[in-house]
């Protein structure tokens, strides 16, 4: 279980933006975009929850799914006041993302392919139960990113390791494919945002810690 002191060596939001290695543009474009992806509606959500929410984020810098959906809820950190936002890197704070994995270990094991899945967005009390959690991506868009797959390697017969699993392929294989399976248009992507943001919303209202303490 991930303890409160563990949370609190996490890096706000501001020094993990500083500390960017890699798409730090990418990830500040995307920041000011976020905006996009919530309502008046879930901002008034978020802001009339009764107690803060702990939000801890496993993340790696040049994850693409980190990239569409780390500056979502740094965006909407920043505009509630409710969420208090805490990130960490493997690199980094080895101990803190193994902890993390250990508390949504169940939703992990429900991903067909083995491996700790990156970004997770874990909710948490201020007493540090946790509430639910985001792994990865939304199941819709991982359903929709495995269509874009199949399609895209049926319609290359010629890239004949295209076929192989991910660590197999050559770069450029890998590459081309990761093109076709992430690429979105400005409007694909507010749409996923806002999808994203209402799992979020989804999360919070149903799950029984944050129950109580709602009633």
């Amino acid at each position: 279980m991930t303890t409160l002191e563990q949370f609190e060596r996490g890096l706000r939001l501001d020094q993990y933006i500083a500390t960017i290695a890699q798409s730090k543009e990418n990830f500040r474009a995307n920041f000011i975009k976020a905006t996009e992806a919530f309502s008046a509606d879930d901002l008034a959500f978020f802001r009339s929850l009764p107690t803060k929410i702990n939000v801890a984020v496993a993340t790696e810098d040049a994850n693409l799914d980190a990239l569409r959906d780390i500056p979502i809820i740094g965006r909407l950190s920043v505009e509630v006041g409710k969420l208090v936002l805490r990130l960490f890197r493997p690199a980094t704070h080895a101990d803190v993302v193994q902890a993390i994995v250990q508390d949504v270990s169940s939703l992990i094991a429900l991903w067909p392919d083995p491996g700790v899945k990156l970004p997770i967005i874990a909710f948490y009390t201020q007493e540090m139960r946790l509430i639910g959690a985001h792994v990865c991506r939304l199941p819709e868009l991982s359903a929709e990113m495995n269509r874009r797959r199949s399609a895209w390697i049926e319609s290359h017969p010629e890239v004949l390791d295209a076929r192989e699993p991910m660590v197999k392929m050559t770069p450029i294989t890998r590459t081309r494919l990761m093109q076709a399976m992430y690429a979105l248009t400005p409007e694909q992507r507010a749409v996923w945002g806002r999808l994203t943001v209402q799992y979020w919303r989804r999360i919070l209202s149903a799950a029984s810690p944050l129950t109580d303490r709602l009633n």
